[in-house]
């Protein structure tokens, strides 16, 4: 049997996964120390490809959190870390998550859909509920 076959199979590879261009807050204030990179405007991913930031934007541009940054920067990003838009706020600047836009628009397309169809909306309990009882549970319980 050849050895690819004998060779165990291991994970899961998604292929609808995004695949983001990842860029740490440290490598930002290089460019703009280096006047690579003007911050007088929004910068879009295209521009810190023109500043050799990163080599491409791939399906969108993630900022990570490390290191500092001391500019005010517009930055509009696929989507932030948390600490990241922290750093960015801290510093005087704006950052907008181009993901979360897109989820609200499918979240309003769906809705004004089921709308349409006379569907209404499916009733969420918030998270962390104490007194969410599941189905699992009740029917757990109701075995005994």
């Amino acid at each position: 049997m050849p050895l690819y076959m004998r060779m165990p199979k291991r994970g899961f590879n998604n292929p609808g996964a995004l695949k983001l261009a990842e860029v740490n807050l440290w490598r930002l204030q290089d460019a703009i120390d280096a006047k690579k990179l003007d911050i007088k405007g929004e910068i879009k991913g295209d521009a810190l490809v023109a500043a050799g930031v990163i080599r491409r934007v791939k399906d969108g541009v993630r900022i990570l959190g490390t290191g500092e940054i001391k500019s005010k920067l517009n930055l509009v990003v696929w989507s932030a870390s948390a600490g990241a838009v922290k750093a960015i706020e801290a510093a005087g600047g704006t950052v907008v998550q181009e993901r979360i836009a897109a989820e609200a628009k499918a979240a309003a397309r769906l809705e004004k859909r089921n709308a349409a169809k006379g569907k209404a909306p499916p009733a969420k309990a918030p998270r962390g509920d104490a007194n969410k009882i599941s189905a699992r549970t009740t029917r757990t319980a109701a075995k005994k």
